[in-house]
């Protein structure tokens, strides 16, 4: 049998996840000034979608538990079952694509060969293209340091 007390530590445990999921994505929308959502955006608020449905089906399972509604029970851990698929899903899309540091250690050897190349045939323009692509390549390090930070965040919770 369920103690109350147990009982209050789920829901508090609950409501804390909950609260921490809704900050996290509204912190993210107001540094933009709800602007267009950014790839990394995205992805977390794909990520907090499948963490709302799982922490969802976790306290409709306790609740059919706590009643002895097995409907309840039963609908509970599908939607936990979904979470899990969104998560995975989300896993399945990150390994799909050109993970963004091998992304930027790209473009940064593309700059850096672009650059020499432009001081070898005295190009301006091939030199500063260069430049570019090699701040390009710095910004997208900084993108990947903020993606690990907020994986991180969610890797703690669980």
């Amino acid at each position: 049998m369920i103690s109350l007390q147990q009982i209050r530590r789920f829901f508090v445990i609950m409501i804390l996840a909950l609260m921490l999921a809704i900050t996290i994505g509204f912190d993210f929308r107001t540094t933009n000034g709800w602007a267009i959502a950014s790839p990394i955006e995205i992805a977390t608020m794909n990520q907090v979608k499948a963490l709302n449905k799982n922490i969802e089906g976790k306290t409709q399972e306790t609740l059919g538990k706590i009643t002895g509604d097995p409907k309840d029970q039963m609908m509970g851990k599908a939607k936990q079952v979904e979470g899990q698929v969104r998560n995975t899903a989300e896993d399945v899309k990150d390994a799909m694509k050109l993970k963004g540091r091998t992304k930027a250690v790209t473009k940064n050897i593309e700059g850096k060969v672009q650059e020499a190349r432009g001081k070898v045939t005295d190009n301006r323009s091939d030199q500063v293209a260069g430049q570019a692509k090699q701040a390009e390549s710095e910004a997208r390090n900084l993108g990947e340091d903020l993606k690990e930070a907020v994986q991180n965040i969610f890797n703690k919770d669980t």
